[in-house]
């Protein structure tokens, strides 16, 4: 392998114990605990203070019914440095009618021009998910754009629960690298086997995010002996399990393993 730029991570971590958030180079600050724990906004705003890069994502993938007006106030509060449009998961359409409207919102409350706004393709079949990713390069107020652990391998693979998401994202990168359409910043929303990003070079590869190696190691898996096994996580994960009895060392073998593969691509 070739040492290129590096792809930077964001490690996520259940709010019983947010210390391995620190592992990551950035921060992912998830807009519904930010609503339910005032830890957790403490945690987030000292990141920010000590000059960490702050995302903001709007919880689509957990479920969370975060509204326009509750995710425009968290981007006061916290002035992140991007902020994740509202998507709908599979719909195209209403992915694209809410990041327009966003769009709007954010001018309109002045932050427009000091937070970026990050699209996440949406659509019920491979090409659906192209047109929506299409349009997203093509507005030129957009800065980055998406690649759902979700919503990539629905459109390329049929498949959904956290499985063939190394694959379609391999998929998804090919045709779009062939094409000449990574053009903009991609983050890879959530992982499954870490090895998948020692497969990209182009530099507009630029970050991923997941707890996965936290939970990982909450389930006794050690990347280094295997890296192949996503269990899904449970949607109530972050909130609710007690990190009180973790081997907190797996969970930082497991965090460098992942950096290993973010640092050496091909």
């Amino acid at each position: 392998m070739t040492l290129v730029s590096n792809m930077e991570f964001y490690v996520i971590s259940p709010v019983s114990n947010l210390e391995p958030m620190k592992l990551g180079d950035r921060i992912f600050a998830l807009s519904h605990l930010w609503v339910q724990f005032p830890h957790y906004r403490k945690f987030i705003l000292e990141q920010k203070e000590a000059g960490k890069f702050i995302t903001l994502d709007n919880s689509a993938a957990e479920r969370a019914l975060v509204t326009e007006d509750i995710l425009i106030d968290i981007c006061h509060e916290l002035m992140p440095h991007e902020v994740i449009a509202p998507d709908v998961l599979f719909d195209k359409d209403e992915t694209i009618k809410n990041a327009l409207s966003f769009r709007i919102r954010m001018e309109k409350e002045g932050l427009l021009k000091v937070i970026n706004i990050f699209f996440c393709p949406q659509g019920i079949d491979q090409k659906d998910w192209l047109e929506a990713y299409t349009w997203g390069i093509n507005q030129e107020w957009i800065h980055t754009i998406g690649f759902s652990k979700i919503a990539v391998p629905n459109a390329f693979l049929n498949q959904t629960n956290d499985q063939g998401i190394k694959e379609a994202r391999h998929m998804a990168y090919d045709y779009l690298k062939q094409k000449g359409m990574l053009v903009k910043p991609i983050h890879c929303l959530g992982q499954g086997d870490p090895t998948e990003f020692a497969y990209y070079a182009d530099p507009m590869m630029r970050s991923t995010d997941s707890v996965y190696p936290v939970y990982a190691a909450v389930n006794g898996i050690d990347f280094n002996v295997d890296h192949t096994t996503r269990i899904p996580t449970p949607h109530s994960f972050l909130e609710t399990y007690d990190m009180k009895d973790v081997d907190m060392s797996l969970v930082e073998s497991n965090v460098y393993f992942l950096k290993k593969q973010c640092l050496y691509r091909k």
